[in-house]
């Protein structure tokens, strides 16, 4: 019996996982694999272009580009390869907790798969249904589960080289990627000299061809960009404006009209009022720690029960990186939670030995997993009902007038189907921080709706959400509504 038996902590882990794994599948095939997260639809319209324009992706890097230019633009595919790097992460953390759980009590080995549990499924759910998050942290996962298996528990050399192959490439999808690595390689620096007591001037060769190795792809890929001209960094600025002025930025909708003001373009982090920055600051601050609190505790639970340096260096690195990435913590945060993950695992034995503080951490694993949980249980509720109304109302409607993606303004950043013919980067919408690509110089879509001849679509509808857009719209000459469904209201543009 699968409780009874020697291997039922191992057995009971791998149920849990292809449990969560079917469910996970479901979810995804209940929403016809709607994305979670906008920023895909968008990264995969800059892709899409012609030229080197494909390359410039902002903060998300030219990954994307690479990866299309390699397979395909689909959003089902690379659906597919996300769930299938899930399952991957899934298979490496259970063969890493058979090599280390050798030898070791009943107590210890309950201890060491239930925080292994928590944390994988943490870091897995924390992406969600989010495509342009998930490429990234999933191959960065990956990569460090075979680094740490090949490296440091079997020796393997084809291992934990194929664990840097996908760490180097996993930070060209993310601009902040390349800050995680490095912090990263600094943590298994600092854990060869603190906590395996190694002599600096033997594993500092090693080091140094990992070092090479690691970001050798990210090194390509630069000298790549640089000689096409390909390099912009054309959304920090855009995001730092919006970090300090966005209770003035009124309708978003108009931000095509904001980014071509002066004070937009004139402006300077640095010339801004100290008082606002330090005011913003406090603010990010106390948000990462309403999320990131659960994390901060276990490293300290951690180090007071083994009093391991290697523990407080981890916490150290974890709070630099979030103050790093502070404005964009939500989305940022996701790679050093490994960090926590290894500082609460190589103290496993001394927790096993407090059942109450054990307890504890546990409670404030399971609440953080939970918050996760709700979270996406939330988003595939309301992405399913959004699909089916599009499916069931619209496509039909769109099908009947022969209406294709290029025809269509979306004044929903979301909208998506696969059921719509033509290709889904030719959607015409606001645009958020994809007006900001060189690509959009001429684009206003106000304009665009009202039927001003451009170069990138040709408005025959215009589906919206918002009933005031609506009424705003069909008061304009030549724009009536078509009908209404459950969510969305469908106008004729003629």
């Amino acid at each position: 019996m699968i409780f009874t038996d020697k291997y039922k902590y191992k057995n009971i882990f791998t149920i849990t996982l292809i449990t969560f794994h079917i469910f996970f599948l479901l979810s995804i095939v209940l929403v016809e694999g709607y994305p979670q997260n906008n920023d895909i639809l968008h990264i995969f319209k800059v892709v899409s272009l012609e030229g080197n324009l494909k390359f410039i992706n902002g903060l998300y890097g030219p990954g994307y580009a690479y990866y299309t230019m390699i397979f395909s633009n689909s959003v089902t595919l690379l659906t597919i390869f996300i769930y299938c790097l899930g399952i991957l992460s899934s298979y490496l953390i259970q063969n890493l907790l058979s090599d280390y759980s050798k030898d070791i009590s009943k107590n210890e080995e309950f201890t060491l798969y239930l925080f292994t549990l928590l944390f994988h499924l943490i870091i897995i759910m924390s992406l969600g249904f989010n495509h342009s998050e998930s490429i990234f942290l999933l191959l960065f996962y990956n990569g460090a589960l075979f680094f740490i298996l090949g490296y440091y528990l079997r020796n393997e050399n084809y291992t934990h080289v194929i664990g840097l192959f996908l760490l180097g490439i996993s930070i060209l999808f993310r601009q902040h990627g390349v800050i995680a690595l490095s912090f990263l390689f600094i943590f298994f620096l600092f854990f060869e000299f603190f906590h395996l007591k190694k002599n600096i001037f033997i594993f500092a060769k090693k080091y140094l061809i990992i070092l090479m190795v690691l970001f050798s792809p990210y090194l390509l890929s630069l000298i790549h960009l640089y000689s096409i001209d390909a390099i912009r960094m054309w959304q920090t600025s855009f995001r730092l404006h919006m970090i300090i002025n966005v209770d003035s930025w009124g309708d978003w909708r108009d931000l095509k009209y904001l980014i071509k003001t002066d004070d937009y373009k004139n402006f300077n982090i640095f010339q801004v009022d100290s008082n606002i920055l330090l005011k913003t600051f406090l603010d990010f601050t106390g948000n990462a720690l309403k999320v990131l609190y659960p994390f901060v505790l276990c490293f300290l639970i951690a180090f007071n029960l083994s009093k391991k340096k290697i523990i407080l260096i981890s916490l150290s690195l974890f709070i630099i990186f979030i103050l790093v990435i502070l404005p964009g913590f939500h989305k940022g945060y996701f790679p050093v939670i490994l960090f926590c993950f290894i500082s609460t695992i190589i103290s496993f034995k001394e927790i096993s030995q407090k059942k109450i503080v054990g307890f504890f951490i546990f409670i404030l694993l399971f609440g953080h997993l939970f918050y996760l949980t709700e979270r996406y249980s939330e988003n595939t509720i309301q992405r399913y009902k959004v699909n089916k109304d599009i499916k069931n109302k619209i496509v039909p409607f769109l099908k009947d007038k022969e209406i294709k993606y290029q025809n269509i303004f979306a004044d929903s950043l979301n909208f998506y189907s696969s059921k719509i013919d033509g290709d889904q980067h030719r959607l015409c919408n606001w645009g958020g921080w994809f007006l900001l690509h060189p690509y959009l110089e001429d684009y206003y879509p106000r304009e665009v709706i009202l039927g001003t001849k451009n170069k990138y679509c040709d408005v025959k509808v215009l589906i919206t959400l918002d009933e005031n857009i609506m009424k705003e719209y069909v008061s304009k000459k030549n724009i009536n509504l078509a009908f209404k469904t459950d969510l969305h209201y469908v106008l004729i543009v003629n």
